[in-house]
């Protein structure tokens, strides 16, 4: 498999949050705002042990996350993944990366990274499995587009 674009690269690890979507036991789509950190093959997370997409992963790992900016370029990047439960608790998985990246909106929020791991227990590991690109410089001239002219 191949990687995601440059761009989408730099959002992995530099946006502040992904949107991650999973199935729900009657096929809906469950899609929320999380935060995470790419360690350059995966996307890792953190939730309460008993939120709804734990659920949904535990029955269907199948997940899309969102990743990037709807901007000019409308850079976005969508990944098909399988999300992993992982087997141990945050506080052994949690990356300084991670800490370093939220530890700002941890304390507007009061709460430290020691706490924050005690709450969100369980990571969750997503394994990319296809990028598709959406958008970026030249969307415009992809075709489906309205502006589009094909040179045949």
């Amino acid at each position: 498999m191949d990687g995601p674009r440059a761009s989408i690269s730099r959002a992995l690890r530099r946006q502040q949050v992904i949107w991650l979507s999973s199935i729900r036991p009657d096929r809906r789509p469950h899609v929320l705002p999380v935060w995470f950190v790419w360690d350059g093959g995966s996307i890792l997370l953190f939730s309460k042990p008993h939120a709804q997409k734990v659920r949904n992963l535990e029955r269907d790992p199948a997940v899309m996350v969102a990743i990037g900016q709807p901007g000019l370029d409308f850079d976005v990047e969508l990944v098909e993944g399988i999300g992993e439960l992982e087997a141990v608790p945050t506080r052994d998985l949690m990356p300084e990366s991670f800490v370093s990246k939220y530890c700002a909106l941890m304390a507007r929020g009061g709460i430290t990274p020691d706490a924050y791991a005690a709450v969100y227990s369980q990571p969750i590991r997503i394994h990319p499995r296809r990028w598709l690109d959406w958008g970026g410089p030249g969307w415009t001239s992809r075709p489906g587009h309205p502006a589009f002219r094909d040179s045949r």
